[in-house]
């Protein structure tokens, strides 16, 4: 197949872009593959954190920076320029409806100029986590043009019946990651990262408010009593403000226990913070999917998620992680000292090297091929 993929990639930064990145190498084995990025994704005043845009800046063969998010003149020209080459298959990914605009002139364009090329859609999330005014709206204006979708979760797969009648879809859950570094020994890890507890408890990740960083620090208030010699390290940009984070972090006088490292960690320093780890912890209050479990299971580390959304579908409980109710600070410290202290977490890693298998690029292409040969 000719295939276009509209989505964010390199130089952006970000797990989409990174997912996509692979996604292409992937799909390239039997099929060739454009895409079609943005020369702009965010306004500089819309976006939460320092910076857009990779350390490296390298962008990924055949890729074409045509649209401007806020642009509307770059939506039509990329909509005619697609239509002109014919493509058997334009990807629409997306996560966001602030892009349905954009996204949904160019796939009107292509309906209207190649009809014969087929649309899907690509769906990380469908309604937003933190809600935007006529967020739903725009989302049901670019989804009535597009053919059949893929989804990731099945709450992202309970949203798409919500906005699509009887759609044409596959489901099929986040692959694992595979370009980050190998493990590393787990001692040579925690010198580098100047860690010394005996249990070591990871966040990862951005901070925003329905990640549940909050709750995992009244958590972390809640082990300091348990007797457990532990310590959290959480590595992600608060996309935000974090005053709060840091005055509840005095407040609950945890600043001993916790090493907060306020920014974008690059792959290249990913395999420090997993290797360390025991656990991860995931405390969202609302979820798609994740990409961080997937980062987890790529380093054979066992997850702590809530029951939200998609999370406890990627989770063989007791096996792989386990599963909580969300909100919940003092379920989240339970489970994080139980299992720490009986050494569960370290018996997990054989188990998720074999069950992360599931979770394949293969299997993930193939959906893709599967809802093309049905629209």
């Amino acid at each position: 197949m000719q295939i276009a993929l509209i989505s964010v990639a390199p130089p952006y930064r970000g797990g989409i872009s990174k997912h996509t990145s692979i996604l292409v190498k992937k799909l390239s084995i039997y099929h060739s593959v454009d895409v079609i990025n943005y020369s702009r994704q965010y306004p500089d005043f819309l976006f939460p954190g320092k910076t857009q845009y990779l350390d490296d800046n390298l962008e990924i063969d055949n890729c074409y920076r045509w649209i401007n998010s806020i642009n509307p003149l770059t939506w039509f020209s990329t909509g005619n320029k697609l239509a002109k080459k014919h493509y058997d298959l334009v990807i629409f990914r997306f996560w966001n409806p602030f892009f349905a605009p954009a996204l949904g002139v160019i796939a009107g364009t292509i309906k209207k100029k190649s009809p014969n090329s087929k649309l899907m859609s690509l769906c990380d999330n469908i309604l937003p986590h933190e809600k935007t005014p006529l967020g739903d709206f725009l989302t049901r204006y670019l989804f009535q043009k597009l053919d059949g979708h893929i989804v990731q979760s099945s709450q992202t797969e309970k949203e798409l019946q919500e906005v699509v009648i009887d759609p044409i879809y596959e489901k099929r859950y986040h692959p694992i990651y595979t370009n980050f570094p190998p493990k590393i020994e787990k001692d040579s890890a925690r010198n580098k990262l100047g860690l010394t507890a005996k249990n070591i408890i990871l966040y990862f990740g951005i901070i925003r408010d329905y990640k549940g960083f909050d709750i995992l620090l009244r958590a972390i208030a809640k082990l300091k009593n348990s007797g457990l010699d532990f310590h959290l390290l959480a590595g992600g940009e608060c996309y935000g403000n974090d005053e709060k984070y840091t005055q509840l972090i005095s407040d609950l006088k945890i600043s001993d226990n916790i090493t907060w490292h306020n920014k974008y960690i690059p792959d290249s320093d990913v395999t420090e913070y997993f290797s360390a780890a025991d656990v991860v912890a995931l405390p969202y209050r609302s979820a798609s999917q994740s990409g961080i479990t997937q980062i987890a299971y790529y380093y054979d580390i066992p997850v702590v998620v809530t029951k939200v959304g998609g999370l406890p579908e990627i989770v063989d409980e007791g096996q792989s992680g386990f599963t909580i109710e969300p909100d919940n600070p003092i379920a989240l410290a339970n489970a994080l000292e139980s299992h720490l202290k009986k050494g569960t977490f370290l018996e997990m890693g054989n188990y998720i090297n074999t069950f992360k298998q599931k979770f394949s690029w293969e299997y993930f292409v193939n959906g893709i091929e599967s809802v093309y040969s049905r629209i």
